[in-house]
């Protein structure tokens, strides 16, 4: 999994507006979605083992946290930080806290 942290990317387009560019991707994408996501207190993604999709997962955190699992990555994620999790790699999160976390996220195929 890669971790970005939103105070590390550059602003760009000041004074008129600020842009920092979470992820990019290029190639030919047969399908995306793109969900906001709310994950409950105490509740875990999958509910037991770990999981894995077909598609790269972009998500970034709006508020909240979670402990995940993915790769080599094990910590904690939260507001203000984003992840990609590459199609295929095995994961899962747990809201460990007595706040929801919402995040948005893209899933690219």
């Amino acid at each position: 999994m890669e971790k970005i942290v939103l105070q590390d990317i550059p602003a760009k387009g000041l004074p008129l507006y600020e842009l920092r560019r979470l992820f990019t991707a290029s190639g030919s994408f047969t399908d995306m979605s793109f969900s906001l996501i709310t994950l409950l207190p105490g509740q875990r993604v999958p509910e037991t083992g770990d999981g894995c999709h077909e598609e790269d997962e972009y998500s970034f955190f709006l508020e909240g946290e979670v402990y995940t699992v993915s790769g080599d990555y094990t910590g904690v994620c939260g507001a203000g930080e984003g992840t990609l999790i590459p199609r295929g790699e095995r994961h899962w999160c747990e809201n460990r806290t007595d706040k929801p976390c919402r995040l948005v996220c893209v899933m690219l195929k």
